[in-house]
């Protein structure tokens, strides 16, 4: 493993990730992808606590997100995307099984051997 990708898990590690990859999605263009615990338990079973958490979780994620580009603008890279957890832009979850967070569940979630359904996906693109 680089020492960027080293970098980038470190700070991964202190923002409550839990589950990282770096997957090359093609040419020069690469995506470090993160896994942040959230209880995947239906809104409308305990709706209050479900979505303190989430919100919780989304500004954790974005903290995330926000040091590890700064992470990659000193490491000389210009073009970089982020992704959150509640970017309308995209599907990280086939990403997500690429970097080995799980594998595709029969309602079309990622199931973690570990952690189930229980988490919420954010990335990083540059190039």
């Amino acid at each position: 493993m680089n020492k960027l990708i080293e970098d980038a898990y470190k700070i991964a590690d202190k923002n409550a990730v839990i589950l990282k990859g770096n997957i090359k999605i093609s040419g020069d263009v690469n995506c470090l992808l993160f896994a942040h615990y959230c209880d995947s338990t239906l809104f409308y079973k305990r709706f209050f606590k479900i979505s303190k958490d989430v919100l919780k979780v989304n500004k954790i994620a974005r903290k995330n997100l926000k040091e590890i580009k700064k992470l990659l603008k000193s490491y000389g890279y210009k073009n970089i995307r982020t992704k959150g957890v509640f970017s309308i832009y995209g599907d990280l979850r086939s990403l997500a099984v690429e970097a080995g967070f799980g594998k595709w569940g029969d309602e079309g979630i990622i199931e973690n051997e570990k952690y189930g359904t229980n988490f919420l996906i954010s990335a990083v693109f540059y190039k």
